[in-house]
């Protein structure tokens, strides 16, 4: 994606520069007309306006990143469960489970006019940082650290989703999606600026 966005940048130094030279060819004609006629040289003046629109090709291809990560959480976490049995030996079962959770907002969610301006201010309205994948336990890394009978797929999905659930919680007391949002407000500042805009003003909602 970095390069993409390098591309939009380079892409509207290029626009800007022919409209530009195409304002001084126009100028110098019509200069060379009126010193050819005997008339008055001619002033000619050349302002720029730093105000930058943004255009629907533009906007489209923001949005175009779809899902935007902001952080990753690594979580491992060991869950068991045991089976009594009347006169013989219980059962146990204990597993160690690990995954990656990814946070970050989903660019196919923003409202209509998510993306103003005001000047050479850019003004953002983002979806909120939610929970990208699902399903985040890695099942190939998944560790049985004790075992001992015979455990049905129902136990083990039972066990699994323990798992899930105790990693989400854990995840939502810590300080994860405050990260994720201080996170995604740089980047996407950064960006922005990449673009010529000289201030940026982002919401989550």
């Amino acid at each position: 994606m970095s390069k993409f966005f390098r591309f939009l940048y380079h892409h509207w130094r290029f626009t800007l520069g022919i409209i530009t030279l195409l304002i001084v060819a126009v100028s110098l004609r019509q200069l060379t007309k009126a010193i050819r006629s005997g008339g008055s040289p001619v002033k000619v003046s050349i302002e720029s306006d730093h105000r930058i629109s943004p255009t629907p090709a533009l906007v489209c291809s923001i949005k175009g990143i779809g899902q935007w990560e902001f952080l990753s959480v690594q979580m491992e976490e060991m869950v068991d469960t045991t089976h009594e049995r009347f006169l013989l030996s219980d059962e146990q079962l204990i597993r160690i489970y690990r995954g990656t959770i990814r946070l970050g907002i989903d660019l196919d969610k923003t409202e209509k006019d998510w993306f103003k301006t005001q000047g050479d201010t850019a003004i953002l309205h983002l979806p909120p940082i939610q929970q990208l994948n699902a399903r985040f336990i890695d099942e190939a890394n998944t560790r049985t650290f004790y075992e001992t009978g015979t455990w049905n797929s129902k136990a083990r999905e039972e066990l699994y989703q323990r798992a899930r659930n105790r990693m989400l919680k854990r995840l939502r007391t810590s300080n994860a999606y405050a990260q994720a949002e201080a996170n995604g407000r740089e980047q996407v500042e950064a960006l922005i600026h990449s673009l010529g805009f000289r201030h940026v003003e982002i919401s989550f909602h």
